[in-house]
């Protein structure tokens, strides 16, 4: 009943989010020695090209890649819905896929707060969730434009 592509998307956002959660029980000092490796590599790079380098923090990295993080699980876990709907399956797929997308980044900073040296706050809740809006945008954007792409090509085809 169930297809290889669903298959393939469900494994992929369940490893997906076990990697966050891991990631989230990282200690303070490691994280943040990591953060900084990523701080200096950007701005070497950005000097490098003449470009301003200052603006590149260690707040800035940590969050924007929360928010990467949630963009990918967002689309992966959207790409899970959508196969999930094409089997007939879809009376309330997309309410779960929200709850998902909330629920994940509830229990990623709750994880957080028993991580020494790393803090769990409802600010980076909201920053994990605008990047699952990204990623759902992206993922609509995607799939828009590969039914025009499709549809195209089977008109042509005629």
């Amino acid at each position: 009943m169930f297809t290889s592509r669903l298959r393939r998307f469900a494994a992929a956002t369940g490893l997906f989010t076990l990697f966050i959660w891991v990631n989230s029980m990282v200690p303070g000092t490691e994280s943040g020695g990591l953060s900084l490796s990523v701080v200096a590599v950007v701005s070497s790079a950005l000097g490098a090209f003449g470009l301003p380098s200052r603006w590149v923090t260690n707040l800035l990295v940590r969050k924007l890649a929360h928010m990467t993080e949630y963009a990918v699980l967002a689309v992966l876990a959207s790409n899970t819905a959508q196969a999930y709907a094409a089997v007939g399956k879809h009376k309330h797929i997309y309410g779960l896929l929200v709850l998902y997308l909330i629920a994940v980044p509830c229990i990623d900073e709750t994880i957080q707060l028993f991580t020494p040296g790393r803090c769990g706050t409802p600010v980076d809740v909201l920053i994990d969730c605008c990047g699952a809006v990204v990623g759902v945008l992206v993922f609509s954007f995607m799939h828009r434009h590969e039914s025009r792409v499709h549809a195209c090509s089977n008109f042509c085809s005629k």
